[in-house]
C-alpha cells in the first residue's frame, strides 16, 4: 500500500517547468531618459498557460526604479518592485490581450499627487491597460531617479512559491542625468536688464518687452522699478505707481508716436461805440490765431488714418494753455471796454461843459 502511494505523491508535488512556457514580445518607449520620463512598456503575444498543471505559473514584471530609495513594496523580488500582469486565471478566462504598462520615473519636477475617488494618484503610479496596479505618490515628486543602467525583467513565477521564478525577458533602460529645475523669471537675467535700464543703455519700451518675454508679471516689474527708483513718485512724476505703461510686444507691429493734429483758433472781439450823429469810436479789434498746434497722439502704424480738415474749427476744451489764453484775452477785452467807457464819459462831460 505504501508503494502504491508513491506515484500519487509524485503527481501532487510535480513542478511546472517554467523554462518551457515561452516568452512574450516586449517593447519599451523610450529606452532612456532623465528623471520624470514617462515610460510605456507593451507586452504582446503572451503564451497560453491554461493547460499547465499545479502549481500554476503567473507572469510578473520586475521594476527596479524604487530600489535605490529602499522603498520597495515587497521583499521577495530581489529588492525590486514586482507585479503579476498575467495569471493562470487570466489564461483560463482567455484574457491574453496585450498588456500596456505606463509609469513615470520619480523626479522633483513631477506634479504633486492629487486625491481622486479617495485615492492619492500620481504620475508615477504603475498602470496596466489604464488600471492602477500600484501607487507611488509618496516617492513620486520628492526624489530624483539616480542616473545609470536599469534592468526591467519579465519572469514566470509559481503561485505557490514566489521564490521559484524564471526570467524570460530583460529590457534595459538608461536613466540620464536630471534636468535642473526651471529658474524663476527674476533669476533669469533679471538683474542684467534692471541694470541696463537703470544705466540708460536700453529704453523703457525695451525694458518692459524684455521682462515680459521672460514671463515677468506686472507686480514683479513694479517691485523691480521700486528697487531701482523708477516708480513715478520716485522720479517726481504724478500718477499711480501700480499702473504700468502698456507696450505691445508683437514683433510684426511697432508702436510709434505721431504728432499730426492741426488746429486753427480765431478769437475776434470788436466793439463799435456810437457817440453822436457825427462821431464814432472803433474799439480795438482783437484777433488771435494759432495754427498748426501739435499735440502728441500715440497711434499704431497699422491703424493710421488720413487726417481730414474739419471746416468748423473749435478750441480744444481741455488744454490748459488755451484756457489761459482765453482768460487773458477776456481780461484785455474788459479793460479796453472799461477804457472806452471812461473815455466816452469824459468826452460827454467836456461837451456838456461847453
Amino acid at each position: 500500500m505504501g508503494l502504491g502511494a508513491i506515484p500519487l505523491c509524485g503527481i501532487v508535488w510535480a513542478t511546472t517547468d517554467l523554462g518551457t512556457l515561452g516568452s512574450p514580445n516586449v517593447t519599451i518607449s523610450p529606452t532612456s531618459g532623465p528623471p520624470g520620463t514617462r515610460i510605456t512598456i507593451t507586452i504582446s503575444d503572451i503564451p497560453d498557460i491554461s493547460k499547465t498543471s499545479y502549481p500554476y505559473p503567473d507572469l510578473y514584471i520586475y521594476l527596479p526604479f524604487s530600489q535605490p530609495f529602499g522603498t520597495t513594496l515587497t521583499n521577495h523580488c530581489g529588492g525590486q518592485d514586482c507585479f503579476p500582469i498575467y495569471t493562470h486565471d487570466d489564461s483560463l478566462n482567455h484574457d491574453a490581450a496585450n498588456r500596456i504598462i505606463t509609469f513615470s520615473l520619480p523626479s522633483t519636477n513631477n506634479s504633486k499627487p492629487v486625491f481622486l475617488n479617495g485615492f492619492e494618484d500620481s504620475v508615477c503610479d504603475v498602470t496596466v491597460n489604464g488600471k492602477v496596479l500600484e501607487r507611488f505618490s509618496t516617492l513620486c515628486n520628492t526624489k530624483d531617479e539616480p542616473s545609470g543602467l536599469y534592468q526591467i525583467k519579465l519572469a514566470w513565477v509559481l503561485e505557490s512559491d514566489s521564490e521559484q521564478s524564471y526570467i524570460t525577458k530583460t529590457i534595459p533602460f538608461f536613466v540620464t542625468p536630471g534636468v535642473p529645475p526651471s529658474q524663476s523669471p527674476v533669476a533669469d537675467n533679471g538683474d542684467t536688464i534692471l541694470k541696463q535700464y537703470q544705466n540708460g543703455t536700453i529704453s523703457e519700451a525695451q525694458f518692459y518687452a524684455k521682462l515680459k518675454a521672460r514671463g515677468w508679471t506686472d507686480e514683479q516689474i513694479r517691485q523691480a522699478l521700486a528697487v531701482i527708483g523708477k516708480l513715478p513718485h520716485q522720479m517726481g512724476v504724478s500718477g499711480p505707481d501700480d499702473k504700468l505703461p502698456l507696450y505691445q510686444t508683437n514683433s510684426s507691429v511697432n508702436s510709434v508716436n505721431i504728432t499730426s493734429v492741426t488746429n486753427t483758433t480765431k478769437i475776434e472781439a470788436q466793439s463799435v461805440i456810437k457817440l453822436d450823429n457825427t462821431t464814432q469810436i472803433n474799439a480795438t479789434k482783437i484777433k488771435v490765431e494759432h495754427e498748426n498746434a501739435t499735440l502728441p497722439v500715440k497711434q499704431n502704424v497699422s491703424t493710421i488714418k488720413p487726417i481730414q480738415d474739419n471746416p468748423t474749427n473749435q478750441i480744444p476744451q481741455n488744454n490748459p494753455m488755451w484756457n489761459e489764453i482765453i482768460i487773458g484775452l477776456s481780461v484785455a477785452a474788459a479793460a479796453i471796454m472799461a477804457g472806452v467807457t471812461i473815455f466816452v464819459k469824459t468826452y460827454r462831460s467836456k461837451q456838456n461843459a461847453k
